[in-house]
């Protein structure tokens, strides 16, 4: 029997290394992926543009520029003499962010009084408005106390004790590097892709060319041609996971935190239940181009609803359930789990149990789909 896989094997690989369009495929674009993705997404935006309508012209107003300067979250790009000129430059795109002074703002704070300072912001953009808010709050908040140590005659000489101190931990990623969040998970998204699309195409490009006939005549068993074609797209599939954890470490200094073996131990049933997808797509598409549309229609929703980009909790319950049904949703949380904190199996294995399920669950249908379409 294993004579006969291994010669299938070869088959599939011989047949690769021929088709250099699918060869670049497998090699470059997972690679091109990852540095365009880890690269190109980041959640921590920095350097937003921002135009100021200072209409106080006073110390107090420059301070609080030079604060929000210093956070590096805000580049001053402007400074507009009327309100239609800061409108303008935020309608046209030339600032994200608009910072008015009003006329009496410094001499409400040396009153006594609170001086206002409105903070415009683009929400077109949630994620910039988001962070663009929480920065602007955070610096008025520490002007805030340095004026009130002011007021009750500290001056600079003594500050009075604050009652509560709150220090903040980041574990796991101190930095709070978007790379570091993404990559893990865009390695389970390359993973998907490979294995639906490479499984879903093996048996659909023999019944297109018309030799799976003639293989079927052979002493090869339906089982022995199923391992045949496997067997290469999970081959592939470790190659691709090494050589993105190694980019992924070279560029982007993300470390593996837990154990190598388990990450690819545990990668080996995600690997099985995708390919059980693409096996079932195989089923039933007649060609190769159904095939693709068919692949890229189960690939899809997998991105949106596994976590990958958007956070499970935020979505609403028929969508967060339709993600509990997808094998990427339990291995992106593995992955992470392994990759960025370093625990072990005891720490994740309710994800381990739901993609055991979902593996037999989806490969139980694929083989029954197999069977209907052999009978």
């Amino acid at each position: 029997m294993w004579k006969r896989v291994r010669a299938l094997v070869w088959k599939e690989f011989l047949q690769l290394r021929r088709d250099r369009m699918t060869l670049a495929f497998v090699l470059g674009m997972p690679l091109m992926q990852l540095l365009i993705f880890g690269m190109a997404i980041n959640y921590d935006v920095k350097h937003m543009p921002a135009v100021v309508l200072d209409e106080s012209h006073s110390e107090e107003s420059r301070s609080f520029i030079d604060g929000l300067q210093a956070t590096r979250y805000f580049d001053v790009k402007a400074y507009a003499k009327t309100e239609a000129q800061l409108r303008q430059d935020i309608d046209g795109g030339q600032a994200e962010i608009g910072v008015w002074f009003p006329p009496d703002y410094a001499r409400k704070i040396r009153s006594g009084q609170t001086g206002q300072v409105m903070v415009i912001v683009d929400g077109s953009s949630p994620t910039t408005a988001s962070n663009a808010m929480a920065v602007a709050q955070g610096v008025g908040q520490l002007r805030n106390t340095q004026l009130l140590a002011e007021r009750m005659g500290y001056g600079d000489a003594a500050k009075p004790v604050m009652p509560i101190e709150v220090r903040i931990r980041p574990w796991y990623n101190p930095d709070l590097r978007s790379p570091t969040f993404i990559v893990p998970g865009l390695v389970g998204v390359i993973l998907t892709m490979t294995c639906i699309m490479f499984a879903s195409n093996a048996i659909v490009r023999e019944k297109e060319r018309g030799t799976l006939d003639q293989i079927l005549v052979t002493p090869v068993t339906p089982l022995e041609l199923f391992l045949g074609k496997i067997i290469p797209v999970i081959v592939m599939a470790y190659a691709q996971m090494t050589a993105l954890f190694g980019v992924a470490h070279l560029f982007f200094k993300v470390p593996v935190a837990g154990s190598v073996p388990l990450l690819y131990g545990m990668a080996a049933f995600f690997i099985v239940a995708m390919l059980g997808i693409g096996t079932l797509i195989s089923t039933v598409a007649q060609n190769q181009a159904q095939s693709s549309q068919m692949s890229m229609l189960t690939i899809l929703p997998f991105v949106f609803l596994s976590g990958y980009i958007f956070p499970r909790e935020g979505m609403p319950l028929p969508f967060y359930l339709i993600g509990e049904l997808m094998p990427l949703t339990h291995f992106i949380i593995i992955i992470r789990a392994i990759v960025l904190r370093g625990v072990g199996l005891a720490a994740f294995w309710p994800q381990l149990l739901k993609l055991l399920a979902l593996t037999v669950f989806i490969w139980g249908l694929a083989l029954k789909r197999m069977k209907r379409a052999e009978a």
